[in-house]
């Protein structure tokens, strides 16, 4: 198996995300908490049906950047240009960007 840049892959929204308006002008993340839409109407009576994961200003200006199109590098380049006085950010970008994948929250399609 060939290895892969993170660089070199596209990130994508998991279908199971939307987003929502938060405080601020930020976005938050939401998702159903249980999967099967029978298990949430039974135990809707008990826990919230969804999660929301409230982004930060910057967390909300990479998920904006995502739209299937861009490679990885692209969006941290795109994201890094609007704060250049901000140090090692396309290093925080870039990891930012494996944990959303690891979450679930975006997934990673090969660039060709």
């Amino acid at each position: 198996m060939e290895k892969v840049s993170l660089l070199d892959v596209i990130p994508v929204h998991a279908s199971k995300v939307w987003t929502e308006p938060g405080e601020n002008g930020c976005l938050t993340l939401v998702y159903h908490r249980f999967p099967k839409a029978w298990l949430r109407k039974w135990l809707s009576r008990w826990y919230s049906p969804q999660i929301h994961v409230p982004l930060e200003h910057f967390g909300s200006e990479v998920w904006s950047t995502i739209d299937g199109k861009r490679t990885a590098e692209e969006v941290i380049r795109e994201v890094a240009m609007l704060h250049p006085e901000e140090e090692n950010f396309p290093q925080r970008i870039a990891l930012y960007l494996s944990k959303l994948h690891q979450d679930g929250f975006i997934r990673f399609i090969n660039y060709e």
